[in-house]
Protein backbone atom coordinates (compact mmCIF):
# COMPACT_ATOMS: atom_id res chain seq x y z
CA UNK A 1 0.00 0.00 0.00
CA UNK A 2 2.70 2.59 0.66
CA UNK A 3 4.43 1.84 -2.62
CA UNK A 4 1.01 2.19 -4.08
CA UNK A 5 1.17 5.70 -2.49
CA UNK A 6 4.57 6.83 -4.13
CA UNK A 7 3.48 5.58 -7.62
CA UNK A 8 0.22 7.26 -7.84
CA UNK A 9 1.96 10.92 -6.25
CA UNK A 10 4.75 10.15 -9.32
CA UNK A 11 1.62 10.14 -11.28
CA UNK A 12 0.27 13.53 -10.64
CA UNK A 13 3.26 15.19 -9.67
CA UNK A 14 3.36 17.24 -13.03
CA UNK A 15 -0.81 17.85 -12.78
CA UNK A 16 -0.17 18.59 -8.84
CA UNK A 17 2.47 21.57 -9.21
CA UNK A 18 0.73 23.38 -12.16
CA UNK A 19 -2.68 23.18 -9.89
CA UNK A 20 -1.01 24.06 -7.04
CA UNK A 21 0.78 27.33 -8.44
CA UNK A 22 2.91 27.44 -5.47
CA UNK A 23 0.37 27.09 -2.77
CA UNK A 24 -1.70 30.11 -4.96
CA UNK A 25 -4.50 28.12 -5.26
CA UNK A 26 -7.97 28.58 -3.55
CA UNK A 27 -7.68 25.56 -0.94
CA UNK A 28 -3.98 26.22 -0.23
CA UNK A 29 -4.27 29.30 1.15
CA UNK A 30 -6.90 28.52 3.35
CA UNK A 31 -4.13 26.19 5.77
CA UNK A 32 -1.13 27.97 4.73
CA UNK A 33 -2.16 31.32 6.40
CA UNK A 34 -2.61 29.37 9.64
CA UNK A 35 0.57 27.62 9.08
CA UNK A 36 2.92 30.13 8.84
CA UNK A 37 1.31 32.28 11.63
CA UNK A 38 1.73 29.31 13.65
CA UNK A 39 5.32 29.21 12.25
CA UNK A 40 5.82 32.89 13.30
CA UNK A 41 9.52 34.19 12.36
CA UNK A 42 12.17 31.09 10.94
CA UNK A 43 15.26 33.53 9.77
CA UNK A 44 17.82 31.19 11.38
CA UNK A 45 15.55 28.14 12.33
CA UNK A 46 16.63 24.58 10.82
CA UNK A 47 13.42 23.46 9.37
CA UNK A 48 12.85 19.90 8.20
CA UNK A 49 10.04 19.98 5.35
CA UNK A 50 8.24 16.63 5.84
CA UNK A 51 6.59 15.54 2.32
CA UNK A 52 7.20 18.97 0.96
CA UNK A 53 5.90 18.04 -2.56
CA UNK A 54 7.08 20.68 -5.26
CA UNK A 55 8.69 22.21 -2.84
CA UNK A 56 7.22 25.79 -3.02
CA UNK A 57 6.53 25.74 0.88
CA UNK A 58 10.38 24.54 1.25
CA UNK A 59 11.52 27.51 -1.13
CA UNK A 60 9.47 30.34 1.18
CA UNK A 61 10.83 29.21 4.17
CA UNK A 62 14.35 29.00 2.99
CA UNK A 63 13.23 33.37 1.24
CA UNK A 64 12.59 33.91 4.79
CA UNK A 65 15.85 33.06 6.23
CA UNK A 66 15.84 29.34 7.34
CA UNK A 67 18.19 26.73 6.82
CA UNK A 68 15.36 24.08 5.15
CA UNK A 69 15.98 20.51 5.04
CA UNK A 70 13.12 19.41 2.47
CA UNK A 71 12.43 15.41 2.12
CA UNK A 72 9.76 13.28 -0.22
CA UNK A 73 8.75 9.86 -0.64
CA UNK A 74 8.20 10.60 -4.59
CA UNK A 75 11.12 11.26 -6.85
CA UNK A 76 8.89 12.89 -9.51
CA UNK A 77 7.58 15.56 -7.11
CA UNK A 78 11.62 16.03 -6.03
CA UNK A 79 12.66 16.31 -9.26
CA UNK A 80 10.38 19.21 -9.93
CA UNK A 81 11.04 20.92 -6.84
CA UNK A 82 14.79 20.73 -8.02
CA UNK A 83 13.89 22.61 -11.29
CA UNK A 84 11.40 25.28 -9.98
CA UNK A 85 12.37 25.85 -6.33
CA UNK A 86 16.08 25.80 -5.51
CA UNK A 87 17.41 28.37 -3.15
CA UNK A 88 21.16 28.09 -1.47
CA UNK A 89 20.17 27.42 2.40
CA UNK A 90 17.09 24.29 0.77
CA UNK A 91 18.68 20.57 0.32
CA UNK A 92 16.25 18.16 -0.72
CA UNK A 93 16.69 14.39 -0.22
CA UNK A 94 14.35 11.21 -1.77
CA UNK A 95 13.32 9.89 1.77
CA UNK A 96 10.63 6.89 3.03
CA UNK A 97 8.49 9.12 5.63
CA UNK A 98 6.84 5.28 6.79
CA UNK A 99 10.00 4.26 8.06
CA UNK A 100 13.10 5.64 10.32
CA UNK A 101 14.52 9.40 8.91
CA UNK A 102 18.21 9.38 8.33
CA UNK A 103 18.74 12.55 10.30
CA UNK A 104 20.65 12.52 13.77
CA UNK A 105 18.97 13.09 17.10
CA UNK A 106 17.84 17.06 17.70
CA UNK A 107 19.10 18.10 14.45
CA UNK A 108 16.06 20.52 13.55
CA UNK A 109 13.80 23.60 15.38
CA UNK A 110 11.37 22.34 13.33
CA UNK A 111 9.58 20.08 11.71
CA UNK A 112 6.52 21.03 9.42
CA UNK A 113 4.62 18.91 7.52
CA UNK A 114 1.73 20.48 5.04
CA UNK A 115 -0.81 17.74 4.03
CA UNK A 116 1.04 14.72 4.13
CA UNK A 117 0.03 12.85 7.34
CA UNK A 118 -3.65 11.68 5.60
CA UNK A 119 -1.55 10.26 2.34
CA UNK A 120 0.28 7.74 4.24
CA UNK A 121 -0.95 5.07 5.72
CA UNK A 122 0.96 4.88 8.84
CA UNK A 123 1.50 7.87 10.85
CA UNK A 124 3.35 6.61 14.14
CA UNK A 125 6.42 6.29 13.48
CA UNK A 126 6.88 9.28 11.40
CA UNK A 127 5.31 11.17 14.56
CA UNK A 128 7.85 9.52 16.80
CA UNK A 129 11.03 10.12 14.10
CA UNK A 130 9.45 13.90 14.39
CA UNK A 131 10.01 14.04 18.23
CA UNK A 132 13.09 12.64 18.12
CA UNK A 133 15.36 14.89 14.97
CA UNK A 134 13.10 18.03 17.05
CA UNK A 135 15.85 20.23 19.14
CA UNK A 136 14.24 20.59 22.52
CA UNK A 137 12.32 22.34 22.70
CA UNK A 138 11.20 22.59 19.14
CA UNK A 139 7.83 22.60 17.24
CA UNK A 140 5.77 20.63 14.88
CA UNK A 141 3.39 22.13 12.88
CA UNK A 142 1.38 19.96 10.95
CA UNK A 143 -1.69 20.30 8.35
CA UNK A 144 -4.43 17.62 7.34
CA UNK A 145 -7.76 17.75 5.76
CA UNK A 146 -10.48 17.74 7.80
CA UNK A 147 -11.00 14.17 9.10
CA UNK A 148 -14.97 15.28 10.15
CA UNK A 149 -15.59 17.01 7.23
CA UNK A 150 -13.25 16.31 4.35
CA UNK A 151 -14.81 12.97 2.60
CA UNK A 152 -18.69 14.20 3.29
CA UNK A 153 -20.81 15.37 0.56
CA UNK A 154 -22.46 18.94 0.89
CA UNK A 155 -26.21 19.31 0.90
CA UNK A 156 -28.15 22.07 -0.24
CA UNK A 157 -31.13 24.24 0.10
CA UNK A 158 -33.82 24.64 -2.26
CA UNK A 159 -32.15 27.63 -3.68
CA UNK A 160 -28.99 25.57 -4.24
CA UNK A 161 -26.80 26.79 -1.76
CA UNK A 162 -24.54 24.31 0.30
CA UNK A 163 -26.02 24.21 3.69
CA UNK A 164 -24.37 21.56 5.45
CA UNK A 165 -22.43 17.89 5.87
CA UNK A 166 -24.40 14.66 6.60
CA UNK A 167 -21.18 12.83 8.50
CA UNK A 168 -21.27 8.81 8.87
CA UNK A 169 -18.43 6.49 9.50
CA UNK A 170 -16.19 9.36 10.97
CA UNK A 171 -14.52 6.88 13.58
CA UNK A 172 -13.84 4.08 10.98
CA UNK A 173 -10.40 4.43 9.34
CA UNK A 174 -10.04 3.22 5.80
CA UNK A 175 -8.43 4.12 2.41
CA UNK A 176 -10.38 5.84 0.14
CA UNK A 177 -9.42 6.50 -3.50
CA UNK A 178 -9.11 10.79 -4.55
CA UNK A 179 -9.45 12.17 -8.19
CA UNK A 180 -8.22 16.30 -7.54
CA UNK A 181 -4.86 15.80 -9.77
CA UNK A 182 -5.55 12.08 -10.70
CA UNK A 183 -5.88 9.39 -8.50
CA UNK A 184 -4.27 9.83 -4.79
CA UNK A 185 -5.08 7.62 -1.51
CA UNK A 186 -6.20 9.07 1.39
CA UNK A 187 -6.23 7.68 4.40
CA UNK A 188 -9.44 8.26 7.05
CA UNK A 189 -8.31 8.18 10.54
CA UNK A 190 -10.56 10.20 13.47
CA UNK A 191 -8.79 13.44 14.84
CA UNK A 192 -8.01 11.64 17.95
CA UNK A 193 -5.31 8.97 16.44
CA UNK A 194 -3.38 12.36 15.35
CA UNK A 195 -3.80 13.70 19.22
CA UNK A 196 -2.47 10.23 20.55
CA UNK A 197 0.08 9.54 18.09
CA UNK A 198 1.68 12.96 19.08
CA UNK A 199 1.07 12.09 22.71
CA UNK A 200 2.84 8.74 22.44
CA UNK A 201 6.14 11.00 20.78
CA UNK A 202 6.56 12.34 23.99
CA UNK A 203 4.62 16.03 22.55
CA UNK A 204 1.59 17.99 23.60
CA UNK A 205 -0.55 20.30 21.30
CA UNK A 206 -0.03 23.50 22.26
CA UNK A 207 -2.55 25.13 19.40
CA UNK A 208 -4.95 23.93 16.99
CA UNK A 209 -6.69 25.63 14.25
CA UNK A 210 -9.66 25.22 12.11
CA UNK A 211 -9.07 27.74 9.37
CA UNK A 212 -11.98 28.98 7.25
CA UNK A 213 -11.24 31.94 3.97
CA UNK A 214 -10.77 35.19 5.45
CA UNK A 215 -12.91 37.98 3.74
CA UNK A 216 -10.48 39.14 0.83
CA UNK A 217 -10.12 35.18 -0.48
CA UNK A 218 -13.69 35.07 -0.59
CA UNK A 219 -13.83 38.15 -3.00
CA UNK A 220 -12.01 36.96 -5.26
CA UNK A 221 -13.54 33.34 -4.94
CA UNK A 222 -17.44 34.29 -4.34
CA UNK A 223 -18.26 31.01 -5.34
CA UNK A 224 -16.35 29.44 -2.62
CA UNK A 225 -18.08 30.89 0.11
CA UNK A 226 -19.59 28.35 1.91
CA UNK A 227 -16.04 27.29 3.15
CA UNK A 228 -16.75 29.71 5.44
CA UNK A 229 -19.30 27.47 7.28
CA UNK A 230 -17.20 23.89 7.39
CA UNK A 231 -13.54 23.46 7.62
CA UNK A 232 -12.15 21.93 5.56
CA UNK A 233 -8.84 21.89 7.33
CA UNK A 234 -7.22 21.60 10.66
CA UNK A 235 -3.81 22.54 11.26
CA UNK A 236 -2.17 21.94 14.69
CA UNK A 237 0.93 22.68 16.73
CA UNK A 238 2.86 20.36 18.35
CA UNK A 239 5.51 21.05 21.23
CA UNK A 240 8.85 18.80 22.56
CA UNK A 241 9.48 19.96 25.95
Amino acid sequence: MRTDSINHWDIVAETYSEENNRGRNFHSQIYLAAVNELLGNVKGKRILDAGCGDGFFSLELAQKGASVTAVDSSGAMLNIAKRKHVYDNLQYYNMDLTRKLTFEDKSFDIVVANMLLMDIPEIELLVFEVARVLKRPGTFIFSITHPCFFLSDWEENENNIKTYKKIGNYLEERVEELNFWGKTLHYHRPLSRYMEAVEKAGMYVSSLREPVPPRELIELYPEQEYHCRIPSFVVIRAKKV
